[in-house]
């Protein structure tokens, strides 16, 4: 553990709280976390996306490994079977992790993997969402849109559960990763 930036104690700057829990629940604990493992992750060779700080790219002349972490949960591929061996070592060696095998389901995400690559669905996701909402008994439509907005009456009705409304909205919002035919849609309602 470190002191956090903007909090360090001049005249003890190596002091930490000794901790009578784990440090799970903690607001700390996610930035030590991945302050450690991305820390481990550069010691190894990986770099760091500018563009999504949970990416990392491991290159070599022949080798390529990538690595995406959600929390404590992580896809890794590569094109070396040697090398992505050695890094589950290495990982293994350093952190309790458990392989789960070949990706199927990560982040409500469905995997599966075809001999031109992979398909990305989301029908579990879009199952949940629709019984989160109570619409699993409604009948399916073509669009989920007026054909002509422009006629739709602006109703200055108020919801009576505002922040429900957004919830459903944000889910609505992820949910066009693998269904961007509705994206226009679902931005049109947020």
């Amino acid at each position: 553990m470190k002191q956090p930036a903007g909090f360090v104690d001049q005249e003890h700057p190596h002091h930490v709280w000794k901790l009578n829990k784990a440090i799970y629940g903690l607001k700390q604990a996610p930035r030590a976390w991945f302050d450690k493992f991305s820390t481990f992750l550069i010691d190894f060779g990986f770099c760091c996306s500018k563009s999504d700080p949970s990416l990392f790219v491991y290159k070599t002349e022949t080798d390529i490994i990538i690595l995406l972490l959600y929390v404590d949960d992580m896809v890794i591929t590569g094109n070396s079977s040697e090398s992505l061996d050695h890094l589950l070592k290495q990982l293994n060696s350093e952190f309790r992790m458990t392989d789960m095998g070949k990706l199927h389901y990560f982040l409500g995400i469905q995997v599966q993997t075809h001999d031109k690559g992979l398909f990305l669905c989301q029908q579990k996701y879009a199952e949940d969402l629709l019984a989160v909402a109570r619409m699993k008994d409604c009948e399916p439509i073509p669009t989920p849109l007026p054909h002509q907005l422009n006629r739709v009456e602006d109703k200055s009705e108020l919801f009576s559960h505002p922040t429900y409304f957004r919830s459903l909205a944000g889910k609505l919002q992820y949910l066009t990763l693998t269904r961007p035919d509705i994206q226009f849609a679902v931005n049109y309602v947020c």
